[in-house]
């Protein structure tokens, strides 16, 4: 088994309560024909059988590390300290509910951004699954970055378990926004932008998991909310910055009642 102390991947995957999901997740990350790679699993004090599941990969795997925390810390969190621990010269997300499904996503995702300096990421389309793994529809994302550009104020066209980015970057930005409990995703792929050019496969390479119990208004609020901050922080770097302003009010509207 690789034992790299170099791997040129650093894949992070935060987990909360996913006994469900996480070996699915895993797996598709051991299939990969790209296979430099670490895995950090970052528990965020999860009370079912995660832990379990997690070590019966980590003991038979070196590139396998898991950690768990003691109190939850949160999402933004968790992703930075995925990435105060990670050694990668790139990052890969992988949440533990969601799975790869082209075993070479990621030697494709390496290989574009070994030969691309100007560009700081790339992710791809996605399928979208129900919890049952039934399908339900995959996506159209933008391809190049000028139409990214374009879209993404608007509409995030960067699926976060898609994406492989640039370890150098993203520190250069101060990681993830640990005020933001959602949509820091976003956040942190439009300063990427900001620095950079992005991409996205056209394949799809990842399966997303959308849950049957969805999401709460209380969550779509703050969603909406954060959205609305993070297009009024970005004014003058995107195209379309005032229709991005109007959807997102709209979106606060919306769940408001």
């Amino acid at each position: 088994m690789d034992t790299n102390l170099n791997p040129e991947i650093s894949i992070i995957t935060i987990t909360y309560n996913r006994a469900g999901f996480i070996s699915k997740a895993i797996e598709s990350a051991k299939k990969q024909s790209f296979s430099n790679w670490e895995m950090l699993i970052l528990d965020d004090n999860s009370n079912d059988n995660t832990e379990i599941i997690a070590k019966t990969f980590t003991n038979k795997d070196k590139r396998i590390k898991y950690y768990k925390n003691s109190l939850a810390l949160g999402i933004s969190k968790n992703r930075n300290l995925g990435l105060s621990l990670s050694r990668g010269k790139y990052i890969a997300i992988l949440d533990s509910d969601d799975y790869w499904i082209d075993k070479d996503k990621l030697q494709k995702q390496f290989d574009f951004l070994e030969n691309n300096p100007d560009y700081v990421l790339i992710g791809s389309n996605i399928r979208i699954v129900d919890e049952k793994d039934n399908f339900i529809k995959n996506t159209d994302f933008k391809i190049v970055d000028k139409d990214i550009r374009k879209k993404i104020l608007t509409s995030n066209q960067i699926p976060h378990s898609s994406v492989l980015y640039r370890k150098d970057s993203t520190q250069k930005i101060g990681g993830y926004n640990e005020k933001l409990s959602c949509v820091e995703d976003l956040d942190l792929f439009l300063r990427l932008g900001s620095l950079e050019k992005m991409k996205n496969l056209n394949e799809v390479t990842t399966a997303y998991t959308r849950h049957s119990e969805g999401i709460s208004r209380k969550k779509k609020l703050a969603m909406a909310w954060n959205h609305l901050k993070i297009v009024f922080k970005n004014f003058g770097k995107y195209p379309n910055w005032f229709w991005a302003v109007f959807f997102a009010k709209l979106r606060i509207i919306k769940n408001l009642f």
